[in-house]
């Protein structure tokens, strides 16, 4: 697009525009530092040029992360999108180093909103972009422990027309113009395609094969070396594409930049080996597919995990519910009555606590917390207690703590705790720092992992590395549990505490305010603190 320019539709809506005048791709979705993202890395045509951005429909700044030159913006009315998407859409720049944005700012379509840089450790200036085509602006780490967000994305070439851009490097994107805008349909139509019977051997990465339509649902990518067999070929929507059939399904994969035979090919392509033909034997009926099982046959419960990030929660209906009780020695706000409303719905509960331990004296003041908490308001839980380890805000980072060592000794010292005191007792975190920052202790574990894109679905069984699982955050924190309940019953028994026990230091006071403000959601609680 071009700055001070406005884009607008015949109904009076804005076009959602590419924000740069010119863009070569550094890093595309789903790779690298994107896993499990549709994030895209842009650069200008000038290495190291710090270019400026534009907003690319009229947009309000709804949360910003300075250090990182970090902002979410979203849209203030409708827009249109090159998939005919016609709707809000939120999305995220990071890496400005000039960042100026503040909540609740207003910049209208054409006017600059950032720069290219390199702020919040980025490897050589450019921008990094994300797009959801929601209203959901709710953010956290996936699985892959890539900061993105929670709603499904959307890709970039779906979201934004690229009029008036110079495209340097596209990196096989379906890039289109206003002027080429599905508009809610597609041209495509089965009479037009041509019969060519073929092999294509791609020569480009990330090209995106789409159903039914060339703006269709993307349903896999295709890579260099790739081949595909395919049996008709079309051109329309700026590209030249193969097509074959899948089922009932028609799947277009765009093997060129434009629509002109023999320029900017994707592919190669030959003919298919020639092999004797077999004599066709009589067709016998296709037995139906069993439909997929929504959940494995291990899961024995389905529950989920609140706190007062999700508000007041409709519990009823679930057959369990894990409690946020605390996070390092602060109670959370709606801790006692998410308890109230369990014990009335006579749904069994679990409480867990997040962990703010720089040491080994705060990481005992922890349980400490916990232990007393649940005493004073006499709640044993059915569920059990749990310990919440992760670094959502990067509070561990910040202190010189993200170890192994003191990641596994605060869980060590928690678990300890609460087994001591005759209560069930384990570990919540996600696969990726079971592996990297937590040694096998012997406790039970909860394990958080949506798959590879958090689409509202259970992606996996992990029945055989722990006693539940977090699978999605969509529209808050699911679980399933793989035991019988009784297995987690907690039997409390009291210690006897040492009379001249030494005295703990104080736990620090945590900037709670501050908290509040960034708390968003990763792979535990629906909002999760941000950093």
């Amino acid at each position: 697009m071009q700055p001070n320019k406005t884009y607008v539709a015949s109904d009076g809506y804005e076009y959602f525009m590419c924000p740069m005048t010119e863009f070569k791709i550094t890093q595309v979705e789903n790779v690298g530092t994107h896993l499990g993202t549709y994030a895209v890395d842009f650069a200008s045509g000038t290495a190291g040029y710090r270019a400026p951005y534009y907003a690319p429909a009229t947009v309000k700044c709804i949360k910003t992360i300075p250090s990182y030159g970090e902002a979410t913006w979203q849209t203030v009315n409708k827009v249109h999108c090159p998939n005919g998407y016609f709707g809000i859409v939120t999305f995220e720049t990071v890496h400005d180093n000039t960042f100026n944005a503040y909540v609740g700012m207003v910049i209208k379509q054409g006017q600059q909103l950032g720069n290219m840089g390199d702020a919040g450790r980025a490897s050589g200036v450019h921008l990094h972009i994300e797009f959801t085509q929601s209203a959901n602006s709710s953010m956290g780490y996936n699985s892959y422990g890539v900061y993105t967000f929670n709603a499904v994305e959307s890709y970039v070439d779906d979201t934004m027309f690229v009029d008036n851009t110079n495209i340097i490097d596209g990196k096989a994107g379906n890039w289109r113009k206003t002027s080429s805008s599905s508009s809610g349909s597609s041209s495509f139509d089965v009479s037009q395609l041509i019969q060519e019977d073929g092999i294509a051997t791609m020569t480009v990465d990330a090209v995106q094969a789409r159903l039914n339509s060339p703006t269709g649902t993307v349903v896999r990518k295709y890579n260099t070396g790739d081949e595909i067999r395919y049996y008709w070929k079309w051109v329309g929507n700026g590209h030249r594409y193969i097509v074959w059939k899948e089922g009932s399904n028609y799947i277009l994969l765009a093997v060129s930049g434009t629509e002109k035979q023999g320029e900017e090919p994707w592919a190669t392509f030959r003919a298919p080996d020639e092999t004797p033909s077999e004599p066709e034997e009589p067709e016998t009926p296709e037995t139906p597919e069993e439909p997929a099982k929504e959940f494995p046959d291990s899961v024995k419960y389905k529950g989920i995990d609140i706190s007062q990030w999700n508000g007041d929660v409709d519990v009823s209906g679930q057959e369990f519910v894990i409690i946020r009780a605390a996070f390092g020695t602060n109670t959370d706000e709606t801790f006692l009555n998410n308890v109230e409303k369990c014990r009335k719905a006579n749904i069994p509960f679990g409480v867990y606590l997040y962990d703010y331990a720089l040491n080994d004296d705060q990481a005992l003041e922890q349980p400490i917390y916990l232990y007393n908490l649940l005493k004073e308001h006499d709640i044993v839980p059915d569920l059990g207690v749990w310990f919440d380890m992760e670094d959502a805000d990067h509070y561990k980072s910040k202190n010189g703590v993200l170890n192994k060592e003191r990641c596994t000794k605060n869980c060590k010292i928690f678990c300890d705790y609460f087994k001591e005191r005759g209560y069930y007792t384990g570990i919540y975190s996600s696969t990726s720092w079971f592996d990297a920052y937590i040694e096998d202790l012997g406790y039970p574990k909860w394990i958080a992992d949506w798959g590879p894109v958090d689409n509202g679905t259970c992606q996996g069984d992990f029945s055989n590395q722990g006693v539940m699982h977090q699978y999605t955050s969509i529209p808050l924190d699911k679980d399933v549990m793989y035991v019988e309940m009784d297995v987690m019953k907690s039997n409390p028994i009291e210690v006897e505490e040492p009379e001249d026990k030494p005295e703990v230091p104080a736990f620090p006071e945590l900037d709670v305010d501050a908290i509040n403000s960034f708390y968003r959601n990763w792979a535990k609680i629906a909002e999760r603190i941000l950093g």
